[in-house]
């Protein structure tokens, strides 16, 4: 019998985001989602990775549908977290976004039997606190090439939300390890698997989100990614990161858990890791930097309004992958200026991020049967 799988739409929006997350959740840690209430407001963890000051940047955007009948959003598409929540009404206190907020009392499908409050945090100081509850939850493709997916979904109904979501975002979509995310709630359906490619940040170009297909490249390669508590990110082991060709590479030891995260614009590295990263590309590349159009960005070269550049290759060395970054996936071209997408963690016991804009053209593929990330290159903008 044929397995399905599902292809859908990502947007990207520019500016306004929630980049730069500190991995700060409040949840429901342990708790079942098909429970009759389960009543959030504990701090899980608390670990600071950037500080104020750190660049805007993007997110991708995925669209869904709520309820009977069915109303649109566009939610960001977060691996770092995992409620799905939208923003509701009657609101106390929302967000700005163009579209309606989502009316549960006109929903028949909509259901909160026995009311349970949540709240809900990100480091880039966004929150979200309202009711859970569940509903019909729709995915549907952009073409007639591949059905759509609908299940009754917990959801959180938010009724007092502060931060960012971008332009266009109205809530985000978890697709974290933990019981309440997007992917253990449809879980046998999609056979435990999606896989996203982004296109680079200027490219204007939708990317794409896959559900139930493995990664098939001939060039994939494969890490095993671990669950951590509160059971919500993505570890990996990087072991090194080296800078240049082949033959004669700059190695730089690591040997730590990497979360990756599609909901974070740029890498997080520790100081120590960073400063030797930063040293070997300035000696590969030459020492005329030049000042971020931006604040917060740290080694910027002047490349044009073209943004030709061919720095080094960096390979970040995973356990069982070398997941090799071009240009495209290590720089960051703002206005005339390239600049390096990546930072220094603030505090000494951060766990690094590989950010989204570290992800651009690859098929980024997940398993959570299986237990591993896999990693294709690819050019998203034709995927």
């Amino acid at each position: 019998m044929a397995r399905q799988w599902w292809r859908f739409m990502v947007w990207f929006v520019f500016g306004e985001s929630c980049s730069g997350r500190e991995l700060v959740v409040i949840g429901c840690s342990g708790a079942s989602v098909s429970c009759g209430c389960c009543c959030c407001g504990r701090w899980l963890e608390d670990v600071e990775i950037v500080g104020d000051g750190v660049p805007n940047g993007g997110s991708y955007l995925m669209k869904i549908s709520l309820g009977t009948p069915e109303v649109e959003f566009l939610a960001v598409a977060d691996t770092g977290s995992d409620l799905i929540w939208v923003q509701c009404q009657p609101c106390n206190t929302c967000i700005q976004q163009q579209s309606p907020l989502f009316d549960p009392s006109i929903s028949s499908s909509y259901q909160s039997s026995s009311p349970c409050a949540y709240h809900y945090g990100y480091g880039d100081h966004t929150q979200t606190n309202g009711i859970l509850a569940s509903e019909t939850l729709s995915l549907s493709s952009p073409d007639a090439t591949s059905p759509s997916i609908s299940s009754t979904s917990v959801f959180g109904c938010g009724t007092d939300n502060q931060g960012a979501l971008g332009i266009q975002g109205e809530g985000i979509v978890g697709l974290g390890t933990g019981p309440s995310s997007l992917i253990s709630q449809l879980g046998p359906k999609i056979n435990y698997k999606f896989s996203y490619c982004l296109a680079p940040l200027t490219s204007e170009v939708s990317s794409t989100l896959t559900f139930g297909a493995d990664v098939t490249s001939p060039e994939v390669v494969s890490t095993p990614f671990q669950i951590g508590q509160p059971p919500t990110f993505y570890h990996l082991t990087l072991d090194s990161i080296s800078v240049g060709d082949s033959e004669n590479p700059v190695q730089i030891p690591v040997e730590m858990d990497v979360i990756i995260d599609s909901g974070t614009t740029l890498t997080m590295l520790p100081s120590s890791i960073y400063n030797n990263l930063r040293d070997a590309l300035v000696n590969a590349i030459g020492p005329n930097t030049v000042s971020s159009p931006i604040e917060g960005y740290d080694l910027c070269y002047n490349t044009g309004d073209s943004g030709q550049f061919s720095p080094p290759d960096v390979v970040f060395q995973l356990q069982g992958a070398d997941v090799v970054l071009k240009a495209i996936s290590t720089f960051r071209q703002l206005e005339d200026v390239s600049c390096l997408a990546m930072l220094a963690t603030k505090a000494s016991d951060s766990i690094p991020i590989f950010g989204n804009i570290a992800q651009v053209n690859f098929e980024v593929g997940y398993d959570l049967q299986a237990m591993q990330v896999s990693f294709a290159p690819a050019d998203c903008t034709t995927y």
